[in-house]
C-alpha cells in the first residue's frame, strides 16, 4: 500500500453492517471486506448485495452461520471448529487481523446438546471487535481473559439456542466493551423463530441504548463512547 493510500485509509472508519441474525459485513479502513457468520438464505433475511469478499469467518458449522456461498469473489475462509474440535489461529489480510478463539460451547452441557462454537476476534483500525458466535453459557476464567479488552462486542441475546438476555447482560459487564451490539434474536424477518424479541430479552434494561435508523455503524477508535453503550441496528 502506498503512503498516499495508507493516509487515505487512516482517514476512514471501520464500517460494520448487520445483514441479519449473526451475520455482518465488516469493511476495513483499507478496503478489506470481511463476512462474519453468513446465514443460509432460507432463514428469512433478504439476500444482500455484497462486494467481493476477501475473508469469511465462520464461528461454527450450523446452517444459519456457515453459508460461505453467500460471499462473492474468492475469499479466504476461516472456520472456528470442525468435527475434531476447535481451530484457534490467526489470519491477516491487509489491515485486518482475525483471531479464532476456541473453548466455547453452544449450550450449558459442554456441547453435548448443540456442539462447540468459536469466537471471532478482529483487530482493525485501532479497534478490537469480538463476535461471540452462538455462545450458550457463562464465560469461564480462560475465555473471559481472552475476551476482555475488546471495545466492540457482538453478542447473542435471544435465548433458546444461545445465552438469554440476562446472561448476555452479565457477560457484557464482565467483558467491558465500549459498544455492544445485540444479535441472534427474533425480528420481523423471523416471526416464528423460537428466540425472544430484543425488547423482551431483558438485555436492554438499565443500559445506555442508541437505536440507529440504518443497518450500519461507522466505528473509530478515538470516537468510542465514554460509558458502555448498547447500539441497536435496524432490521435489514
Amino acid at each position: 500500500m502506498s503512503s498516499e493510500l495508507s493516509s487515505q485509509a487512516g482517514d476512514q472508519p471501520t464500517r460494520l453492517r448487520w445483514l441479519g441474525h449473526a451475520t455482518f459485513l465488516l469493511s476495513s479502513p483499507g478496503g478489506v471486506q470481511v463476512l462474519l457468520d453468513p446465514f443460509n438464505v432460507e432463514l428469512g433475511y433478504p439476500v444482500p448485495e455484497l462486494p467481493p469478499i476477501d475473508l469469511v469467518a465462520v464461528s461454527h458449522e450450523h446452517a444459519d452461520h456457515n453459508n460461505v456461498g453467500l460471499a462473492p469473489g474468492t475469499p479466504k475462509v476461516v472456520r472456528g471448529i470442525s468435527d475434531s474440535g476447535w481451530h484457534p489461529g490467526t489470519v491477516s489480510v491487509g489491515d485486518v487481523t482475525l483471531h479464532m478463539i476456541g473453548g466455547a460451547y453452544h449450550d450449558e452441557a459442554q456441547g453435548q446438546q448443540r456442539g462447540r462454537t468459536a469466537f471471532i476476534s478482529i483487530e482493525v483500525g485501532g479497534l478490537q471487535l469480538l463476535h461471540l458466535g452462538d455462545l450458550g453459557h457463562r464465560l469461564d476464567t480462560n475465555l473471559l481473559a481472552q475476551c476482555r479488552g475488546h471495545q466492540v462486542l457482538l453478542i447473542p441475546v435471544g435465548g433458546f439456542f444461545t445465552i438469554d438476555g440476562e446472561t448476555a447482560a452479565a457477560t457484557m459487564d464482565e467483558i467491558g466493551p465500549a459498544i455492544a451490539i445485540p444479535i441472534h434474536y427474533r425480528t420481523s424477518r423471523l416471526p416464528g423463530h423460537p428466540t425472544a424479541p430484543l425488547d423482551e430479552t431483558g438485555f436492554l434494561v438499565g443500559r445506555e441504548v442508541r437505536r440507529l435508523a440504518g443497518t450500519e455503524i461507522a466505528l473509530r477508535a478515538d470516537e468510542l463512547p465514554g460509558r458502555p453503550e448498547v447500539v441497536v441496528l435496524a432490521v435489514p
